[in-house]
């Protein structure tokens, strides 16, 4: 059997450069490879932290724009909305019953926030937003997630649920496994947080080239004006180091060598965006194609079938460990 493999976005916006580098194009791989991929676009995660939901349906769809333009090929991977796949939701009910608030309170999402809101403030949405993903993982019973090193504690969280339901009512769903990305992190152009539209420090995969000069032109240095790698004491130029590395064929040393010597950052910034601009060259391209020829709704409508009919099995599966299916009512 095919390795099945379930990740995705929150559509609060359009994809940038540390989307790419530290999941796009593992997807794609994974894609190429023959997983059976499955893509959510976590809508009902946007009112986690926020309440404005005004261009949630438009950023849907730029979010499919920014898969289709990276290569991700609707046929390979199911793309799907998560709020219109009821399933998850009855899921995240019953693995709700199965962890305590302490437990939940673990996630490092939920310590964040209960630490920026001293707790009170916090939605319950947000609070049991863990067991919410635990539920998205389990009901495709997923192989394999792909993630950061730190959203480790969120797969852990997903095991132990794992465990808790199959020693509750039989065996039902097996443990995923955690997939981490090899890729150095990248961050911002103010090299201080990772790539964020509310932060304005990213690159988008939609941006275009003047735009790309132009950011690239502003991003975050320093006063040595020495091309060095040095993440301790250079982390701004560090970082652009290593998006011209990322982004182009060459090797951080072969980098600093060719300007080594130079006074200043503008030869480099300018070489930068040449490098960033000739890889976002055919992304553009294959968006705009996109935009024209590709029927948008039904690769999400038909994305979407097909997880309602993979977690409908699940979930039949459940219910009737769970002795739910009331067959002698229904």
């Amino acid at each position: 059997m095919k390795k099945r493999i379930l990740t995705g976005d929150r559509p609060t916006g359009s994809l940038h450069l540390g989307h790419y580098v530290g999941s796009l194009q593992n997807r794609i791989q994974l894609q190429s490879d023959g997983y059976e991929m499955f893509n959510i676009i976590a809508d009902l995660q946007v009112l986690t932290d926020r309440l404005d939901t005004k261009d949630v349906e438009k950023n849907i769809r730029e979010l499919v724009l920014d898969y289709l333009s990276v290569g991700i090929d609707p046929k390979k991977t199911n793309i799907f909305i998560q709020s219109r796949v009821s399933q998850l939701s009855e899921l995240f009910v019953y693995l709700s019953m199965l962890v305590n608030v302490g437990r939940v309170g673990q996630n490092p999402t939920v310590k964040e926030e209960t630490k920026a809101t001293g707790g009170g403030n916090m939605s319950l949405g947000m609070f049991s937003l863990g067991v919410s993903q635990s539920a998205d993982i389990l009901a495709f019973n997923a192989d394999l997630v792909p993630v950061g090193e730190d959203q480790l504690p969120h797969i852990e969280q997903a095991r132990d649920l794992v465990r808790s339901f199959n020693h509750n009512f039989g065996d039902v769903f097996r443990e995923p496994e955690a997939m981490l990305s090899k890729t150095p992190r990248l961050l911002g152009l103010d090299a201080q947080n990772k790539m964020s539209k509310s932060r304005g420090n990213a690159i988008f995969l939609s941006d275009t080239k003047e735009v790309v000069e132009k950011k690239i032109k502003t991003a975050v240095t320093d006063s040595d004006s020495s091309v060095r790698y040095d993440e301790e004491k250079k982390p701004e130029v560090s970082n652009l180091i290593m998006m011209y590395h990322l982004f182009s064929d060459m090797s951080i040393d072969e980098i600093v060598k060719k300007y080594e010597g130079v006074k200043s950052y503008k030869e480099f910034k300018e070489d930068l965006a040449e490098v960033i601009n000739k890889f976002l060259d055919p992304i553009r391209e294959r968006r705009e194609q996109a935009e024209k020829e590709e029927d948008i709704a039904r690769i999400l409508r038909d994305g979407t079938q097909r997880a309602i009919e993979e977690t409908e099995k699940t979930m039949q599966k459940v219910r009737k460990a769970m002795k739910y299916e009331y067959r002698s009512i229904f």
